[in-house]
């Protein structure tokens, strides 16, 4: 088994003065692992005070109930001069209307017929380093394939992915600061809301079409709707499996034992996957408010509270994984919270699960002996609760395109 070499923790922010903002990923995690032990709740003073959840049952039953711990009015802090994410920042009632966009988007047959697209772009790009026998696999691989399927998903030509790639990471990039991140969000509308223009005048066969017809609580999609519906889409869709499919990557090719594992037996990349998204979750956690009074491990916590729901610690839970800290292909039933939980489980989730299938399936097709040019793994946050990792150098024996 591959023992998880984690990246140092960075300055000594204690957890009451903890945020994305004020800690790296590394010390975050720390902070988690100190929590735990000491205390199951605990309280930081960053963005006006917030609870910590770092155990995975209660991190688990706060995701699952939405009476007690609300989405609205965000799920991101510090809060953003925009409306409300659809779905991901409504409650039922209303959020079922704005699930049923994403839903409709993301079915089992459209990932299927999305799977041999994917495997393409895959190619296309490993074809682009392969002469060369080295690469950064963040740029040359990590962020442009995820940012393809989306566009795929959605049907934005393929000449406007560079440009709608670029906009949507800038945004995301600005997600601290209020008045840049309404700069670059009005310049992520500009493009793609010009796009669900032309399909009203001149209908295709594709989602965006769709959305452009679409009428939700009585009325037809604004402007302001269609930005922030975008918006979640390249970054559940885009920014997060980036990061997903660097941290697979660098755990499988890094982890002798774990690449042996998965060569001699292919049907373990699925268990693969699902340990690295466990492990190295995209995003840490997400903001909930409480919309009634409530009692977590006899800490009091109160209507208006904020209370920080905290994925990446409960996915390292002992209560819940044996060797929390390992990176194991027979973990069995793997139920980490990655994804979320509940009525707000990432619908997204079967498309991230095939592009990092299928991107660890071509790598060790065609570059067997690739290897990890990163001590260790060293991330940053970034647009919020995200981490990723900068970059990701590798090498290999050169080998050539594809005919």
């Amino acid at each position: 088994m591959s023992v998880d070499q984690s990246d140092r923790p960075g300055p000594e922010t204690g957890i009451e003065g903890w945020s994305c903002y004020t800690a790296t990923p590394a010390r975050s995690m720390a902070l988690f692992e100190e929590t735990r032990a000491r205390r199951p709740v605990a309280h930081s003073d960053e963005h006006d005070g917030f609870h910590v959840l770092v155990r995975y049952d209660d991190v688990k039953e706060a995701t699952a109930d939405h009476e007690t711990y609300s989405s609205e009015p965000q799920v991101l802090r510090p809060m953003l001069p925009r409306k409300p994410i659809p779905a991901l920042e409504m409650d039922p009632p209303r959020h079922r209307t704005w699930r049923a966009l994403f839903n409709n988007a993301v079915k089992p047959r459209t990932i299927r017929e999305l799977e041999p697209l994917v495997r393409a772009d895959i190619g296309r790009h490993i074809d682009s380093f392969i002469e060369d026998g080295h690469t950064d696999l963040v740029t040359s691989l990590a962020e442009p394939v995820p940012a393809e399927a989306i566009c795929r998903l959605v049907g934005i030509d393929d000449e406007l992915v560079p440009e709608i790639r670029e906009l949507a990471l800038a945004m995301f990039a600005a997600q601290g600061d209020p008045e840049e991140f309404g700069r670059r969000q009005a310049q992520f509308g500009a493009v793609t809301v010009r796009e669900v223009h032309k399909r009203r005048a001149e209908p295709r066969d594709d989602y965006l079409t769709e959305l452009g017809q679409a009428d939700v609580e009585g009325r037809r999609l604004d402007d302001d709707d269609l930005v922030v519906l975008l918006a979640a889409f390249l970054g559940a869709g885009h920014h997060s499996t980036t990061s997903a499919m660097s941290s697979l990557i660098r755990e499988v090719f890094s982890a002798p034992d774990i690449l042996a594992g998965v060569r001699r037996d292919p049907a373990k990349i699925p268990a693969a996957v699902e340990e690295a998204l466990r492990l190295r979750p995209p995003f840490y956690g997400f903001f909930r408010r409480a919309a009634k009074p409530v009692t977590v491990a006899e800490v009091a916590v109160g209507t208006g509270d904020d209370v920080y729901l905290g994925w990446a610690a409960a996915n390292r839970d002992p209560a819940m994984f044996a060797d929390p800290g390992e990176f194991r292909l027979d973990r069995d039933r793997n139920r980490h919270l990655s994804f979320g939980h509940g009525v707000h489980v990432c619908p997204g989730a079967p498309l991230a699960r095939m592009e990092l299938r299928v991107a660890l399936e071509e790598l060790l097709r065609r570059t067997p002996d690739l290897r990890i040019e990163l001590a260790e793994p060293v991330y940053e946050f970034g647009g919020g609760d995200y981490a990723f990792l900068p970059a990701l150098p590798v090498s290999f024996t050169p080998g050539t395109r594809l005919p």
